[in-house]
């Protein structure tokens, strides 16, 4: 005998019913049970939450002067200071431990390399936190290396430099007598056009940034 219709539509929905009321009890499905997986320990750039007025300045003698305050940091944690001088290939330049009741750091880094230098701050927490401050760009300026001869000087005027300079013979009145753009190397001035006395040579050093002056003797 034939069951009518409408039983078997019934016993058809308490079936789904039954398995879907399993599956939503299964332990592998169950609220709070799945895997999430974590972001992966890459460095946090600039975190605010850690350096607060991070600041790098020269002072006497080409050094630079880096100070900063910190914020949410562990006693014993670490501050690695960082500088570059080609790119993004920083080296390690000191290391200060984080003090207790001390949110204030300074370094001094007495033989900075001369041209552009960044600096940036690397905070290792014992957690395994990693945080850099943001990078602090420096310019500093070197001697210019050039010698010049014979002083006194009669005729001629050897000058020897490792960059392009621009060179100038001023008089006492301050008059610019000769000017010259000087390739690097060995280059030679003539000077007969000068009359005897005291002059001022000057070299100015554009990729460096300096201007170096000197007494000249004409004879």
């Amino acid at each position: 005998m034939k069951r009518p219709f409408w039983l078997t539509c019934v016993g058809l929905v308490c079936f789904i019913a039954a398995g879907a009321q399993q599956i939503k009890n299964s332990p592998d499905s169950a609220a709070g049970t799945g895997t999430v997986s974590e972001k992966e320990g890459k460095p946090e750039m600039n975190g605010p939450a850690v350096f607060v007025n991070f600041s790098a300045s020269v002072k006497e003698s080409n050094k630079v002067w880096l100070q900063w305050n910190v914020d949410s940091a562990e006693e014993g944690d670490y501050f690695i200071i960082e500088r570059a001088t080609e790119g993004n290939h920083y080296e390690t330049i000191g290391v200060l431990r984080k003090e207790k009741n001390n949110d204030h750091y300074e370094l001094m880094d007495v033989a900075p390399p001369n041209g552009n230098d960044l600096y940036r701050i690397r905070y290792n927490a014992q957690g395994g936190r990693l945080v850099y401050s943001k990078a602090m760009q420096v310019s500093l300026s070197g001697d210019i290396d050039f010698k010049f001869y014979p002083n006194p000087a009669d005729k001629l005027l050897i000058i020897r430099s490792e960059h392009s300079v621009d060179m100038q013979v001023l008089d006492a009145a301050g008059s610019v007598r000769i000017s010259k753009r000087l390739a690097p190397g060995m280059q030679v001035i003539n000077i007969s056009s000068l009359e005897r006395g005291v002059y001022v040579l000057r070299v100015a050093d554009k990729e460096s940034n300096r201007i170096v002056s000197n007494q000249l003797l004409k004879n």
